[in-house]
């Protein structure tokens, strides 16, 4: 065999749905990878006798498919699964999240809920997430040490948070947090102010800053409610994503969460900027959010993706639920 022939895995009689420009689905399909990359797609008995020293793994009964994406997550948050139900995003983040957050939440936390999300995003065949919590160093080690990839955002907020005291503090832990992990190959670390009703002009604007001197995307939430709208439009003249175009949220690549409840002009702007929104839709209802425009988002030429939310708002983060 050829050096350049040879190959790290070679998974087998699989069906194989390629996600090519023809969109081939090849019932007995076999998938060759070398050095983490997917080198070869084809029939299993073409493959095997191309590679015939390759070590195997036989997929018979099983799917090959692209990774997932969840595009918006909380990952930490599994170990908060099932603590409330039936409330409202308000009552239930301000009445019970946030308190629960500010007593329990520690290093070890993080990490050990990020390792059990890890673990069911993996069999549920998802291998990518975008994530907004606390302590995100320790989010971006555990995907990491599961080999996954991940988008990891530092949450900062006006109020205290379980590892800052104030904005300011969050804002350098995020600064600290994204030089540690700039550069890695599958970890983005960048910085995801909360919302607006949790966040200033002033933490915007740094973070739009900061996502600009490294090359990063931002992720924060947007029209999750209707009341949030709302409100946005009474104390800002308006609406959530108005303000946030307004502040330069928009001036570097920016994934907006959830937009349930984004107007046509809201649409317009994520297009113009090339926002990219991810509506979770089992955390949606269950929050009773409500149920973003899809359709809407698609005809407008929105970058749209989908998301599970946190555990706690969702009881599972199983993408092909939400798809």
């Amino acid at each position: 065999m050829r050096e350049e022939e040879e190959i790290d895995l070679l998974l087998i009689h699989g069906t194989v749905v390629t996600m090519d420009a023809e969109q081939r689905v090849l019932m007995e399909g076999a998938v060759a990878i070398r050095a983490g990359a997917i080198v070869a797609v084809g029939p299993s008995a073409e493959l095997a006798a191309r590679y015939p020293d390759a070590p195997t793994h036989d997929c018979a009964g099983c799917a090959i498919i692209p990774g997932l994406i969840n595009g918006h997550a909380h990952v930490p948050m599994s170990l908060l699964r099932g603590l409330v139900a039936d409330q409202q995003l308000d009552v239930w983040l301000f009445g019970y999240m946030f308190p629960v957050e500010s007593t329990f939440v520690t290093p070890e936390f993080v990490r050990t809920g990020t390792q059990l999300s890890c673990a069911e995003m993996i069999r549920g065949g998802t291998t990518t997430f975008v994530d907004m919590y606390y302590f995100e160093e320790e989010v971006a080690r555990a995907a990491d040490e599961a080999g996954m990839r991940a988008i990891c955002g530092q949450t900062v907020m006006r109020l205290p948070t379980p590892d800052a005291a104030s904005y300011d503090e969050g804002l350098e832990r995020s600064r600290r947090f994204i030089e540690q992990w700039h550069g890695h190959p599958r970890i983005v670390p960048t910085i995801a102010p909360h919302a607006p009703y949790t966040c200033t002009d002033t933490i915007y604007r740094e973070a739009a800053a900061l996502c600009r001197q490294y090359g990063l995307p931002m992720t924060t939430h947007l029209s999750e409610t209707a009341r949030e709208v709302q409100e946005s439009r009474a104390e800002r003249d308006a609406t959530p994503f108005g303000y946030a175009a307004r502040v330069g949220a928009f001036d570097v690549p920016c994934i907006a969460a959830h937009g349930v409840h984004a107007t046509e002009d809201d649409m317009i702007l994520m297009r113009e900027h090339g926002v990219g929104v991810v509506p979770c839709p089992t955390s949606n209802l269950k929050l009773a959010s409500g149920i973003a425009p899809f359709r809407r988002f698609l005809e407008a030429g929105v970058r749209t993706g989908l998301g599970t939310d946190g555990p706690a708002s969702n009881d599972d983060q199983d993408m092909l639920t939400e798809i």
